[in-house]
């Protein structure tokens, strides 16, 4: 009972990271960071999964997790095991550099509705704690304890994003789902036609893994890249903010994009799982759900970037009608900046990405359908002498 407690809780710790850094970043890209609903929500459940890796610690000294598989080499299990630790560090640092932020600089952070403490002496500067030679050669002469910490905070921010589309791409959660004992496998078997029915399928799950894998690679740099000039842009000319504005859309479709380039890349290290004679006997329920979770990523992320490109292009053809010729335009709402072009770049680079990736989904769900199909036939005979 009290090892699936603790699978549980890690689980819900990587999701609870995960869905705050994502309201940190949409805070930090808002016109109104410390008073927006992203921001309390991000401060929220920053806590919360603070006092969930508390007790994942003690969860993890008092039952500890399963090995990971023998069959994976030795540079895979150090990989996976650097990226859990990882994921422990700069989870506790997430939360230590927050709270310490907005004490030094008296910012209004609450948790569920109760304020956090604040210093009531002015915000130190950094060489007066560390010395001038340190702040000299971090290159923070000139900023204070709160500075530091905030920028400490997104450095970390980014080592834990890392961490964990790592950790999803390595497999390291198919360690917490134990493979059954070898004599109930040693009994389906042997009933299976050569060569095993899920041969042919590991081979397309490698070959469309790496397919979807680099292209989607591409576009989530090229739409980082943009989405940052997007981002950065608003700071000197504000637009509409919420449901209405296509980078609110833009950036959920981003995030979306990375979680389905992790999937991708996983899909090529399950084929080796895939191919083995009793991959369908033994996982019975759990066989392929990566596929139909990509589908599900996939199809989320269509949609998303469908609506945020449908407002960039009625926001630029508004614009463009509402240009009378041979007039000069003094409103700055009214004229077409390299901001609105960048945003719809980033929609259509990410529709066209998660087309990609729905696509291969799609036909990759077909294929185990058919696996699933040829296994059944193949272990009836065997049923039926038994």
């Amino acid at each position: 009972m009290r090892s699936i407690i603790a699978r549980i809780n890690f689980v819900s710790v990587i999701l609870l990271g995960a869905l705050a850094l994502a309201l940190g970043w949409l805070a930090a890209h808002s016109e109104r960071p410390l008073t927006s609903p992203p921001f309390a929500l991000h401060v929220a459940l920053g806590v919360l999964a603070g006092a969930l890796l508390l007790a994942q610690i003690v969860l993890r000294l008092v039952v500890p997790p399963p090995a990971l598989p023998a069959r994976w080499s030795k540079g895979r299990r150090y990989a996976a095991a650097s990226c859990e630790f990882l994921i422990y560090l700069s989870l506790a640092l997430l939360v230590a550099t927050g709270a310490l932020w907005g004490y030094f600089g008296g910012a209004p952070l609450e948790v569920f509705g109760r304020p956090l403490p604040v210093s009531p002496d002015a915000d130190p500067r950094l060489a007066d704690l560390l010395g001038p030679a340190w702040t000299r050669a971090l290159g923070l002469a000139g900023a204070t304890a709160s500075d530091a910490l905030l920028a400490a905070h997104r450095l970390l921010g980014y080592v834990l994003a890392a961490s964990i589309a790592l950790t999803l791409a390595l497999g390291s959660f198919s360690r917490f789902c134990p493979e059954a004992p070898p004599a109930e496998s040693a009994q389906i078997a042997p009933a299976l036609v050569e060569p095993s029915p899920t041969q042919s399928l590991a081979s397309r799950l490698r070959l469309f893994g790496w397919l979807q894998f680099w292209p989607q690679l591409a576009i989530a740099l090229a739409s980082a890249v943009l989405l940052q000039f997007s981002t950065s842009g608003r700071a000197f000319s504000p637009s509409q903010t919420g449901y209405g504005d296509a980078i609110y859309w833009s950036l959920f479709a981003f995030l979306l994009l990375c979680a389905a380039t992790a999937l991708s890349f996983f899909y090529t290290r399950a084929a080796r799982s895939v191919a083995r004679a009793d991959y369908l006997g033994v996982h019975r329920l759990t066989a392929f759900w990566f596929l139909s979770l990509g589908l599900l990523i996939g199809l989320a992320g269509v949609i998303i970037s469908f609506v945020g490109l449908s407002l960039s292009v009625s926001l630029l053809v508004a614009k463009t009608v509402s240009q009378p010729p041979g007039i000069a335009i003094t409103d700055p709402n009214k004229i077409i900046r390299a901001l609105d072009v960048f945003v719809l770049l980033v929609n259509f680079a990410l529709l066209l990405a998660h087309f990609i990736g729905v696509g291969i989904a799609a036909f990759l769900t077909s294929e185990a359908t058919r696996a699933r199909y040829r296994f059944a036939v193949a272990t009836v005979p065997q049923e039926g002498r038994a």
